[in-house]
């Protein structure tokens, strides 16, 4: 007689849920009376908005390890009937492995009693935040920028911060699409923007530091579309900017973006030390298609020497404008309907 020891032990099947129960994993934003509270709840869980609705919002504050599943639902700026001129924006990361999926953001720019703010953005990474990710995202009617992101001297090194699949529609009124001021391995890729940033701010894609402390470093933008329609008034628009003003950044990487449109003074921008020192700071621009912009395929200003290689310059006027610059490798370029390669 075999006794029950020998016997093998089968494990314990898991209890099935009972019928309606709930997915302790998922917060509902239809639970709570509003989309703030639902998501005070939604620390290291899914985030779950319903879709087809609009819902007015002002700084709402996402936790660390929240997933939020947008569904196509609308955030938007509530309208202004005062001078406003707040820096509150729609969505603020609020700690690490953030993800915001599928959401659209309104910024109602037109109702904002006319007060225009730079730094009103649709999503704020602001902080010492790693492991954040935007992805499917609708951005229009933006005042600052679709997506600011700044994370101090050392908030994500070693992570990464990416922005992908989004599409950004403005109308030449808001600063900019994404922009970089501080941030280590951050990824900008397969986005499209659309008539992005007001005469004098940067334009759809900006890398520039706030403060001497700011680190600027394993930046890639790539696969990106990027359009700008012809418009009135002065002022100068870019597609992709890199203004490093005595900062040092470090493989700083543009490539295989479409960047075209009447509206743009030069498809790409990067900018070194007026003071006339070499800025060491390294960069690259290759295998972009840069075309038919208002003025320069890409344009140098100022002691910075990027490489540009392997780029399709098609009616541009230069292809490279170099002014007060230097030339790294230029190799691999071809040049369509362009007079001047390198001006």
């Amino acid at each position: 007689m075999l006794g029950l020891m020998a016997l093998p032990l089968l494990a314990a099947k898991p209890p099935r849920p009972a019928k309606g129960a709930t997915n302790t994993d998922v917060v509902l934003v239809t639970d709570y009376a509003t989309p703030q509270l639902a998501a005070n709840a939604a620390a290291g869980k899914r985030l779950r908005f319903p879709a087809g609705r609009t819902y007015l919002v002002d700084d709402l504050l996402i936790p660390a390890g929240c997933y939020v599943e947008g569904n196509g639902a609308v955030l938007r700026t509530a309208n202004a009937t005062t001078t406003d001129s707040s820096d509150d924006g729609i969505l603020r990361v609020g700690g690490n492995g953030v993800t915001v999926d599928g959401l659209k953001f309104d910024g109602n720019v037109q109702n904002q009693n006319g007060v225009w703010n730079q730094h009103r953005h649709q999503i704020r990474v602001h902080g010492d935040i790693s492991d954040v990710l935007v992805m499917n995202c609708e951005f229009y009617n933006i005042i600052g920028d679709g997506v600011y992101i700044n994370v101090g001297s050392a908030g994500n090194t070693g992570h990464t911060i990416e922005v992908r699949d989004c599409t950004f529609t403005g109308t030449n009124s808001n600063r900019n699409g994404v922009s970089v001021t501080s941030g280590t391995n951050v990824h900008i890729h397969h986005n499209t923007f659309t008539d992005m940033a007001r005469p004098d701010m940067p334009g759809a894609i900006d890398i520039e530091r706030n403060a001497v402390t700011d680190v600027i470093s394993d930046i890639l933008v790539e696969y990106n579309t990027i359009t700008r329609a012809a418009l009135s008034g002065t002022g100068s628009r870019y597609g992709i900017l890199a203004a490093l003003f005595d900062c040092v950044g470090t493989n700083i990487v543009f490539r295989n973006n479409d960047i075209s449109g009447a509206g743009l003074s030069a498809g790409c921008l990067i900018i070194g030390n007026s003071s006339g020192t070499l800025n060491t700071s390294t960069v690259s621009v290759t295998a972009n298609d840069i075309h038919d912009a208002g003025g320069a395929g890409v344009e140098l200003n100022y002691g910075i020497r990027p490489d540009i290689t392997d780029n399709r310059f098609t009616n541009l006027s230069p292809a490279i404008l170099n002014y007060f610059s230097a030339l790294g490798d230029t190799s691999g370029n071809t040049f369509t309907n362009v007079a001047t390669q390198i001006s």
